[in-house]
Parts: C-alpha cells; structure tokens; sequence
C-alpha cells in the first residue's frame, strides 16, 4: 500500500475525475465520494472500513471474495444516486449486512431489498429515500425467520411512490420505538397485525392516501395492544385522511400528539374520549374538522392546546373543564 497510515479519504465535487480510486488502502476507516459522478469506487480492499458514504458516483464495484472475515467492521453505509451498483446479491449480503446506520436513496430501479443483497436485518438505523419502483420491504420468499429479531430501532421512508404496505415482519422489531413515512401515497392505513410492538414515535406526511391510522376491521383484542405504547403522533400533509380512530383502547398512552394540513379531517376519535395521558394537542389546517373527540378522561393532564386554522370546529370535546391547569 502506499498509504499505510491513510485513515480517512474524502473526495467532493470533482466532476472530471476518472478512474478508479486506489485500492488497498488497508488503514482505510472512513470513504466519502460526493459529487464524482464519473468516478467508479470499488470497495473490495478497504478491510478496516467502518464509514462509508457514496453520492452520486458512476459506479460501486466489489472485486473481492466473499470471505466473512472482510465484513466485521462496516458500521455506517450510506448509498445515494449511484448509477450503477455493481455488487452481487451475496457479497452486498456480506458488506453491508452488519451496518448499524444503514441509508439508501435515489435507487431508481429498486423493487425489493433483497434485489441487490439487502436486509432489514443487522441494522439499528435505517433510512430508504427516493425509490420510486420499491414495492415492499420484503416478498413472500423473504419472510423473516423467527429466530432472527431485528435489532432495528429507527425506520425512515421518504419517497416511494410504490410502496404499499409495510413489512408483514415489522411485529418482530421488538426494538423499534421510531418511525417516520414521508411521501408514500400507496399507503392507505398501518395494519395493527403488523404494528410494531414498543414504536414510540410515529411520523406520517405526505401520504396522500392514507385514510385513518390503523386498520381496525380486524377484531382482536391482543392487536389492538400493539398501539399502546405509543406516545408521539404527528400527522401532516394527508388529505385523504379521514380519523384517527373510532377506539378508545388505541393510543392510550400518547401525549403529543400534532395533525395538520388535512383536509378531509372531520374527526378525530369517533366515538371515542382523548388519550387520557395527552398533554399537548395541536391542530393547524384541518377545514373541515368538526369535533376532536366526544369527551376527556378525568384524569386527561393536558399542558397545551393549540387550534388554528380550523375555521368549521363546532365541538370541543365534554369535559374540558376538567382539564388541569399548567
């Protein structure tokens, strides 16, 4: 090697660049490309890499075996408008199966995770943007095995036109407390089957499509508990939603919770009280949102409430004296 000190290499807005960069650099932790759209990045002899973030390169080769003993240390990977990513399905599987930070976008062709490699599984935090083809986190030859629980505690998915559901596996991620979807118009509802068990935060926008919260057309009470330990909602940019819920036994542990720009919003728990652990409410752009709920808990301990632009509100809900004092 001719850099056997060399720890960090970054290369940013050279657009003329050609070639390839220098191989066996076996010092290597950290690789950053930005802007070299005529550079092609083969990662195959940075044994220590534990940083990698390409955008916007020609191309991402592997030219190494598949030996395990070359994929220990990659700990943060991210991949952004690559126009050709030239891995194969088993060593992407290798490289990048362990990566704790694990962001993707602007892959244009992509259907399926597994179309070049890549799992839910091994990760903590994971970001997919801007894959309009995405259809599905996962297909039915894909389904997790129930002796691999992801470790994953943060899911973000912004822009993908296609997508429709979510993971039939996302029941599993007993360590997910975050979760954001961001322009996702396929998505009509979240199915309680599938809701992650200890999600916390929860953030929907731009989900043109999205009708209510939750599937509730399926009767089971032990689904229905899958929603309590939510406590941060927001909800912005869906016009098509109509509710929240119609059940009071959904979200009983929320305490912010924060919708706006809806415009088909008429209600927001039908025939159900408030959350009883609410403490901030707030409501901003809904036009035709009549009533927020029918009643409080007695026990509702609300800090803050904030209504604007809401100009056809008709009915706070009964009990709002009740409510304690800042």
């Amino acid at each position: 090697s001719k850099f056997p000190s060399l720890l960090e290499l970054s290369i940013r807005e050279c657009p003329q660049l050609l070639g390839r960069l220098p191989t066996f650099l076996q010092s290597l932790q950290k690789l950053e490309i930005y802007e070299c759209r005529r550079l092609v990045v083969s990662i195959s002899s940075f044994l220590s890499l534990c940083e990698l973030s390409i955008e916007w390169c020609e191309q991402l080769v592997y030219e190494g075996s598949s030996s395990t003993e070359e994929v220990t240390s990659l700990k943060n990977v991210s991949l952004k408008n690559i126009s050709k990513f030239d891995i194969s399905a088993e060593k992407a599987m290798l490289r990048f199966a362990n990566s704790e930070v694990f962001d993707i976008s602007g892959w244009k062709e992509l259907e399926s995770l597994s179309q070049n490699g890549l799992s839910l599984v091994g990760h903590r935090f994971i970001t997919i943007e801007d894959c309009p083809q995405l259809v599905s986190l996962e297909t039915e030859e894909e389904r997790l095995p129930v002796d691999k629980i992801p470790g994953v505690e943060s899911l973000e998915i912004w822009y993908c036109e296609r997508l429709n559901r979510l993971p039939e596996v996302l029941h599993a991620f007993t360590f997910l407390i975050g979760m954001r979807l961001n322009g996702c118009p396929g998505l009509v509802c979240l199915e309680m089957r599938n809701f992650p068990p200890a999600l916390k935060k929860l953030e929907i926008s731009k989900c043109e499509n999205l009708q209510y919260l939750v599937d509730e057309n399926v009767n089971n009470k032990s689904m229905s508990s899958n929603t309590r330990l939510l406590e941060h909602l927001e909800i912005m940019d869906c016009p098509s939603l109509i509710w929240l819920s119609s059940r009071g036994d959904i979200c009983n542990r929320l305490q912010h919770l924060e919708i706006g720009s809806c415009s088909k919003l008429s209600i927001l728990f039908l025939n159900a009280k408030l959350p009883a652990m609410l403490q901030q409410l707030v409501i901003w752009d809904c036009p035709v949102l009549e009533c927020i709920a029918q009643d409080f808990h007695e026990t509702l301990d609300l800090k803050s409430i904030k209504i604007f632009c809401a100009e056809n509100i008709k009915l706070l809900p009964r009990g709002l004296d009740k409510a304690q004092p800042s």
